[in-house]
């Protein structure tokens, strides 16, 4: 998908198509590179609360868990505690 720039006033403007369902109001930092990229990156609110994004609704956690432990080689729930572990 292309956008053009153009001139509004003494800024130049990007347009966001609609299809991207960027919400009205939403805030971006941007960077320039070196050679001419312009980088939007969305702002998090410091407000933001993981555990309220709909888009973890459906996220299989049991699955992540059995990753990490294949990853890490063993369950550490299943370990003895060790010296000042140890209650």
């Amino acid at each position: 998908m292309k956008v053009k720039t153009r001139q509004q006033g003494n800024s130049v403007v990007l347009t966001v198509p609609k299809t991207l369902n960027v919400p009205v109001d939403a805030e971006f930092s941007v960077d320039l590179k070196k050679n001419g990229d312009l980088v939007y990156k969305r702002v998090r609110d410091n407000g933001y609360d993981l555990w309220s994004d709909p888009s973890y609704d459906d996220y299989d956690y049991e699955t992540e868990i059995k990753r990490e432990y294949k990853e890490l080689g063993y369950n550490p729930r299943e370990l003895e505690p060790k010296g000042k572990e140890r209650i």
